[in-house]
């Protein structure tokens, strides 16, 4: 018999083949239920309670990048799960550049898949899309076959008619917000409440002021601390300024330090070293560029007239940080702190994309400018 045609003004007044898709169900195909079930709304088995179905489409986004990545890989898993590796196809940034190519998720949305069963596409940094691209993946996913899960992951701002083609087709919008100042205290307590022990807020803050804002790396030192401190432990600021202090593994912070004092053969060893423990260029920028930021404030400090003893309660650091600044500035100048912080924001733009060369190029080159020649 020959497959017979079926119209669905939800899937942008297009004829589709309902025999392609292998659906059947109480009088009509199961591409003809989706049409018809109303847009934004999960489908209900017999009892009237919410299925645990598949949803068509899914939109996770936010600035919680730990969130997101395990959303992700809840997703990854489902997929994998259910149909092996090749369930999932994946579209993302290439060597950090760049965008998804929303040309070949649109192809692959309408493509046929000799596989049986579902099959799940995600994009991930969606955020970096153009209104043209995201334009042509919203049509996509409003036309898209009922076997097909579409999985769009903006770590940031959400392109203009996405989360309407989410919803219209049924979908779900997550979003994961990063916490922002002391709220970020907040987090890591609750992180650690959620891992079976407890960290002090002032440790909590002196991680933070360590490790820097990123939620990802927090996330992981969290895990570790766990293991640390094991269930029902406990960890003050007293434990983490040891673990800190004794650590042998080079800090992004000690290449900031090594910049600030101009020495290029010092800095150039210690990004090697940083570049060898799996540390990436954009990776290291943010640690660098803090420990610059605060050497130049306490050189500003001490030439405006403040006193040695009062830079620590002017910079609300704890005191061994202090003293790694003070350290610094003793050996550097106003001028040379400058210089290093134009060069690292030089080496911030050229990992975000606006330079055509290697991360490792782009951090050698801010490092011979941010320093001098060895003496």
């Amino acid at each position: 018999m020959a497959p017979f045609l079926w119209f669905c003004p939800v899937v942008d007044s297009r004829w589709k083949r309902a025999s392609e898709f292998g659906f059947a169900g109480k009088g009509m195909s199961g591409a003809e239920a989706v049409c018809r079930r109303p847009a934004g709304r999960r489908p209900k088995g017999e009892n009237g309670q919410v299925t645990n179905e598949i949803r068509p489409a899914y939109l996770i986004h936010g600035t919680d990048d730990a969130k997101i990545d395990r959303a992700r890989s809840r997703l990854r898993a489902r997929a994998e799960g259910e149909g092996g590796t090749a369930a999932l196809e994946v579209f993302d940034l290439v060597e950090n550049r760049g965008s998804p190519d929303a040309d070949a998720m649109v192809e692959a949305i309408f493509s046929m898949s000799l596989m049986p069963g579902r099959r799940y596409l995600l994009a991930d940094h969606i955020e970096k899309w153009g209104k043209k691209q995201a334009e042509r993946v919203a049509e996509a996913v409003v036309a898209a076959p009922p076997d097909l899960t579409v999985v769009l992951v903006a770590r940031g701002k959400v392109p203009p008619g996405i989360a309407e083609a989410v919803g219209k087709v049924g979908g779900e919008a997550r979003s994961y917000e990063a916490p922002q100042g002391r709220a970020l205290v907040g987090h890591l307590v609750e992180a650690a409440r959620e891992r079976g022990f407890q960290i002090a807020p002032e440790a909590a803050a002196l991680l933070i002021s360590h490790l820097g804002d990123s939620l990802t790396r927090l996330d992981n030192e969290m895990d570790r601390l766990a293991l640390w401190a094991g269930p029902g432990g406990t960890v003050d600021l007293e434990d983490l300024e040891e673990m800190v202090s004794d650590s042998s593994e080079v800090k992004g912070f000690a290449l900031g330090d090594a910049v600030v004092s101009g020495d290029r053969r010092a800095s150039v060893a210690i990004a090697e070293r940083l570049v060898a423990q799996g540390t990436s260029a954009a990776g290291s920028v943010y640690p660098t560029a803090q420990a610059v930021r605060r050497v130049h404030k306490a050189i500003s400090l001490l030439d405006s007239g403040t006193p040695p003893n009062r830079i620590g309660s002017e910079l609300k650091l704890p005191p061994f940080i202090v003293r790694q600044v003070m350290d610094a500035a003793r050996n550097s100048s106003l001028d040379s702190a400058r210089d290093a912080a134009i060069a690292l924001a030089d080496l911030e733009l050229w990992t975000r994309g606006g330079a055509e060369y290697p991360e490792d190029l782009a951090l050698d080159l801010a490092l011979v400018a941010a320093t001098d020649e060895p003496g």
